[in-house]
């Protein structure tokens, strides 16, 4: 993901570095020298928050078929203890419950953008969107399960999981001029996404409890300077956007509002389908 960002911003500066300019009558400002028919680069900066679906959150939600799931933990002799001396329990403890319905927090998205413009109307837009997404529920516990009739010893505690994603756009631009400051446009193309989990874990008592396997093939135990593991799980997805959004000109800065959709497929083990997400926000141009 380090190197989709390092790969993004090399391009926007070498597409920089090969645009003449010109100093105005001032010496003090340099401005793109655009050719009359409109053709030249822009670049920006944009603000935003983006929804993605849930279709991808109950990667977290630590199901056994799931590769970061509550048995790794629960099947470990020590965690087993530590939670079963946290929760109280004299007989044992059971997870009584998995979240099922798991999504998204909205999350900020700023990015990078540039633009090749064919002609005022027509412009190749070149996109990079970072986020970070985070999700919320709550595991169950029973303690000292009962067999007769009773009223269960349940204990509900948070589990989380967060992941960086990078968006990068490709597509077309259509620009349709209202007045010499105000114009409207629509885009869409092609998508291509990274996504790399950063953590899938529940909390007894204010304590982590990973659910990713850093141990490798070895079982955790403490105190004993174990050898742990960089683990990687996300990958390269691929899909589609569309949007559209007004344009607000100032001098030599062009504001644009506006809203993105994407439909796409982001690389989490065993949710790999399609799933919609939307943005909005606010792109500032030179």
């Amino acid at each position: 993901m380090q190197q989709l960002l390092k790969a993004s911003i090399l391009l926007l500066v070498t597409a920089i570095s090969g645009i003449p300019v010109y100093a105005q009558s001032d010496g003090n400002k340099a401005e793109v020298d655009f050719s009359k028919d409109g053709r030249g680069w822009s670049f920006g900066l944009n603000v935003g928050v983006y929804y993605t679906s849930k279709g991808t959150a109950n990667f977290y939600n630590g199901n056994p078929s799931n590769i970061n799931n509550v048995n790794y933990v629960m099947s470990n002799y020590y965690w087993y203890q530590d939670i079963f001396h946290a929760l109280g329990a004299h007989d044992s403890i059971s997870v009584a419950g998995l979240p099922q319905n798991m999504h998204y927090k909205l999350a900020m998205q700023p990015g990078l953008y540039a633009q090749y413009s064919f002609n005022p109307q027509l412009a190749l837009v070149i996109e990079f969107n970072y986020m970070r997404l985070k999700t919320n529920d709550a595991i169950s516990f029973e303690v000292d399960p009962k067999t007769y009739a009773t009223e269960p010893d349940l204990r509900l505690y948070p589990m989380r999981g967060s992941e960086e994603r990078v968006y990068a756009d490709i597509g077309l631009k259509k620009t349709f001029p209202k007045t010499e400051k105000y114009s409207w446009f629509v885009m869409g193309g092609v998508n291509v996404n990274s996504t790399k989990v950063k953590k899938s874990a529940f909390y007894v008592e204010d304590i982590e409890y990973s659910m990713i396997n850093t141990y490798g093939n070895s079982s955790y135990i403490p105190n004993s300077n174990m050898q742990t593991y960089e683990v990687y799980q996300g990958g390269i997805g691929f899909g589609m956007f569309a949007g559209g959004g007004a344009s607000l000109t100032f001098g030599n800065v062009v504001i644009e509002p506006g809203i993105t959709a994407h439909l796409l497929m982001v690389k989490l083990e065993h949710y790999n389908e399609m799933n919609p997400g939307i943005g909005a926000y606010v792109r500032f141009m030179y």
